[in-house]
């Protein structure tokens, strides 16, 4: 909800030059989000986000293969053996091509580039990169000797990381909670973990955001692998800023919304 009145508040031209006019243009956003936008939120409570299939971007494996030329000699399709296996038909037609002109399915092994970088280098890369995750990439290089010719690029680094599973990513920010707040949201958990949206319509939900009039770019990026999202080590804790702006609360429920209250002295 808050994403949509900053959202909002962007798409406004020029910027609020007063508090005045900026708190004016906050509760002007609030009201004018569409009552089915907050419905929607609803009907989500209780749904579990997929995890988008990428299977048909990835290398055939050898057991992949072998289905793919026993499923042809049993006379299936290149389209129905593609939708079994989650393949675009293309692949499964070359694979089969292969079969018929080569005799083998073992996929073509390229010289490639030579690499830049030894292996000790690489685990250099690797060690600066995990033990401080918000490193850029320029620091990293500047961690080679000035004798080095040349010295690795910024996209070789890159790479080197993206072998071992360490992407650049945004990292998680939350509120500094107290122990009794994480008890608090663990014991309401299991009281709402099986409600339907018709519990979820009896619900009012309220909370509080400051809109400032200087935006945070949020650039500060982490090292981290897939699955490490949540580690303490990989999260940035964001306080209230110091900078000129408004902090409202307001609340929603399935069909209303309350008005907008501005917190004194925030």
């Amino acid at each position: 909800m808050w994403f949509m009145v900053a959202q909002r508040l962007t798409q406004i031209i020029p910027p609020a030059a007063a508090l005045d006019q900026f708190w004016k243009r906050v509760e002007a956003a609030w009201s004018v989000v569409p009552q089915k936008h907050i419905e929607n939120l609803f009907q989500s409570m209780p749904r579990i986000p997929l995890r988008r299939n990428r299977r048909q971007y990835e290398q055939l494996t050898d057991f992949d293969r072998g289905r793919i030329i026993g499923r042809r000699e049993a006379g299936w399709s290149n389209r129905r053996i593609g939708r079994h296996l989650g393949r675009s038909d293309m692949v499964v037609a070359r694979c089969w091509q292969q079969w018929i002109t080569e005799g083998r399915v073992i996929r073509r092994g390229g010289s490639g580039r030579p690499r830049n970088t030894n292996d000790r280098e690489d685990r250099a890369i690797r060690r600066v990169a995990t033990s401080a995750p918000t490193t850029s990439l320029a620091s990293i290089q500047r961690h080679f000797s000035p004798s080095r010719h040349p010295v690795p690029s910024r996209e070789t680094i890159r790479r080197r990381l993206t072998e071992v599973g360490l992407r650049s990513r945004r990292p998680l920010r939350r509120l500094p909670l107290t122990p009794h707040h994480r008890q608090c949201r663990l014991d309401f958990l299991p009281t709402s973990a099986t409600w339907s949206v018709t519990d979820w319509r009896r619900v009012i939900f309220s909370d509080e955001s400051r809109f400032s009039l200087s935006a945070d770019d949020h650039r500060t990026r982490v090292w981290r692998r897939t699955g490490q999202r949540s580690d303490p080590a990989f999260i940035v804790e964001r306080h209230t800023a110091i900078s000129q702006g408004v902090t409202v609360w307001g609340a929603i429920s399935w069909d209303t919304r309350s008005s907008l209250v501005v917190l004194q002295g925030t």
